[in-house]
């Protein structure tokens, strides 16, 4: 039912008037349009007839109000008739100021909606990029003539289309324009924007952009999934806005958490089937067997050639000369891993606290009798093991030094106790494996430094984990309990580096790394799409496997 006024409770517990202020508009220039012109006829049809010449017509020719009469009864009327006009106006002008967020809110979504349905059009039936990524952007296969390294003609093959549902988490908007513009070398996807010589439009471009919005899949990314609730932090929390901020979270965390399970369920399959070895391999190579995510979430998928048309039509993907080699044909797109890792993020130790990379020349990181350290932001040299681990000054009972533990934002922590004991419910056991690196100091153990006995940690519960500690226990990367720690802070950490550029992705013309930089910014950032501890076995695979080839 349609009304000029209707009432409503969208503001707090109060009912307001919504009014169609347009139609208000038009009625109150239509009623001084026709007040215009009822003034006009009123004088037209009370005019006298004109008698005579000018002389008989002559303004003194009759008399007119008295100035008493003119400034009473005349005056009046026309003041009434101004203060009537004016309170009309004051009241429809203050309705028509409240609706002017309303309507830019409605005029943006006018527009959206014509950019989603124009970006739809050219999805479909346009540029008929569904031939290729799939319906909603689920991924599919491209036609593709496989040639050898000297371009002769192999055979025909189907190229892994990667997923587009995804594709916004995992690049920029400038920098899937830059991929529409001017198509991925290497690969079956063309130029389709005129300034690499395609037949779309920048505006065209931004119409499939905006369509590809509405079929992306949740982030993972806890900033994302809290956003609607940042958006009414100053309200209460009672107040039906951050209510249904609220449940806008509980919902997008749901669906974060499901598909984080299922990715983790790809992992688990692919290393049963032995497909895989390890969790960072499979990572590496999510969907190649099973063409999970179509590889959108593959490193392989870029970084190994001949990764995108298939084990079976290139069987020996995941030999050691081929994986992570990169370069070659097909798929040129990414930068060979093999030997080049710890030249880009050097051995896993820590950045130089005075800016850059740590000198192994430098005499402060190198002792009279051939010790080896590293530098904390304090400049206070921390001792290096022949392996490279940080050393405390403590030792066990048996005499042997004891390590650092080394915290995920790169800071030590010399600790006296650690427990494993935390398992709170809802969290699979092996999302959160234990580390076979760090070892354990138990409570019977005695040793310089230590004193025994040590109370154990608290068990922590679903409920606990925002808890706030006295300062001395910390939870590790590994989810277990450490105590009594004394913590040294450390500049970035080179492996934290390596993890932060896959998390971040590159941008175009930012350097990364040691002497990294994208022209283009191609790399994706693949921190809102998976899980943290995946990511981490990603760059201990890198690291630890694909280094050594």
């Amino acid at each position: 039912m349609t009304s000029l006024f209707a009432a409503t409770t969208q503001f707090g517990a109060q009912m307001i008037l919504a009014a169609d202020f347009r139609a208000i508009g038009l009625i109150t220039g239509a009623v001084v349009f026709v007040g215009f012109i009822a003034l006009f006829l009123r004088n037209v049809f009370e005019a006298k007839a004109e008698l005579g010449s000018e002389i008989e017509l002559a303004a003194n020719r009759a008399e007119y109000l008295s100035d008493e009469e003119l400034e009473t009864t005349k005056l009046d009327r026309s003041l009434t008739f101004a203060l009537v006009l004016l309170t009309i106006t004051s009241v429809i002008l203050p309705f028509y100021w409240l609706g002017e967020p309303g309507r830019q809110e409605g005029a943006v979504d006018v527009l959206q909606e014509t950019f989603v349905r124009r970006g739809t059009n050219l999805y479909q039936n346009g540029a008929q990029c569904v031939n290729c990524h799939g319906g909603g952007g689920v991924g599919g296969v491209a036609a593709y003539v496989y040639q050898d390294a000297d371009g002769q003609f192999i055979g025909n093959a189907s190229w892994v289309a990667p997923a587009l549902n995804n594709v916004l988490h995992r690049y920029s908007d400038e920098e899937v324009t830059n991929v529409l513009n001017f198509g991925r070398p290497g690969s079956p996807m063309a130029a389709w924007g005129t300034p690499g010589g395609g037949p779309l439009t920048s505006q065209q471009l931004e119409y499939l952009i905006e369509y590809m919005g509405t079929f992306q899949v949740q982030s993972l990314d806890p900033l994302d999934i809290n956003d609607p609730l940042l958006q009414v932090a100053t309200l209460a929390a009672d107040d039906p806005e951050y209510i249904a901020a609220q449940a806008a979270v509980d919902e997008a965390q749901a669906d974060a958490n499901a598909l984080a399970a299922d990715i983790r369920a790809e992992v688990q399959r692919s290393i049963d089937a032995g497909e895989f070895d390890t969790v960072g391999e499979a990572v590496f190579n999510l969907g190649l067997f099973s063409g999970y995510q179509a590889g959108s979430l593959s490193c392989a998928r870029c970084h190994t050639a001949g990764w995108s048309l298939g084990a079976t039509v290139v069987p020996n993907v995941l030999d050691d000369g081929i994986a992570a080699c990169g370069g070659g044909d097909p798929s040129g797109i990414g930068f060979s891993l093999c030997g080049g890792v710890k030249e880009r993020f050097p051995d896993d130790t820590w950045k130089d606290p005075r800016g850059g990379w740590l000198d192994p020349n430098d005499p402060l990181t190198n002792g009279p009798n051939g010790e080896a350290f590293v530098l904390a932001d304090d400049l206070t040299q921390i001792g290096l093991d022949e392996k490279g681990n940080a050393m405390t000054n403590r030792s066990d009972a048996a005499g042997n030094p004891i390590p650092y533990t080394i915290l995920s934002d790169g800071d030590l922590a010399d600790c006296l106790y650690y427990s494993d004991l935390w398992e709170p419910a809802g969290i699979p056991a092996n999302a959160y494996p234990f580390d076979p690196r760090i070892p354990l100091v138990t409570t019977d153990e005695t040793g310089e430094g230590i004193t025994p006995p040590f109370v154990d940690p608290p068990v922590l519960t679903e409920e606990g984990i925002g808890a706030e500690f006295d300062g001395e226990v910390i939870t590790l990367g590994d989810r277990r309990i450490a105590a009594g720690c004394t913590v040294v802070e450390m500049p970035e950490r080179t492996s934290n580096a390596h993890y932060d550029f896959i998390y971040n992705g590159a941008n175009a013309g930012v350097g990364y790394g040691r002497g990294g930089q994208s022209g283009a910014g191609m790399m994706p950032a693949f921190g809102k799409i998976l899980p943290p501890d995946l990511l981490q076995a990603v760059v201990d695979y890198e690291r630890e496997e694909i280094e050594q080839r």
